[in-house]
């Protein structure tokens, strides 16, 4: 049970820090926003999934030094070479 709840809430974490920038930005007059345009939402987006898999692959590693579940580890390794095969794709297209 304990793994089930760290391995979600670990999971959850660069997805609401994100999220939490995003509305932040939101909120400031247009002048000031650090994602003005397409263009900077598009760098935005891309650094986010090179953020998120390297936390998915690091999330595998401490599940595997835990001694958690496989099944875990298999879920954190695919999410993060997923992710960072997508940040490689669309750094280069």
């Amino acid at each position: 049970m304990t793994a089930l709840i760290l391995n979600i809430v670990f999971g959850l974490i660069p997805t609401l820090t994100l999220a939490w920038s995003m509305a932040a930005d939101e909120r400031k007059p247009a002048a000031d926003r650090v994602v003005s345009s397409s263009a900077d939402r598009r760098q935005q987006s891309t650094m986010f999934l090179l953020v998120y898999g390297l936390w998915a692959l690091t999330l595998a590693m401490w599940d595997w030094m835990r001694g958690y579940p496989p099944a875990w580890i298999a879920v954190w390794a695919v999410a993060g070479v997923v992710g960072l095969a997508w940040y490689g794709a669309r750094k280069r297209g």
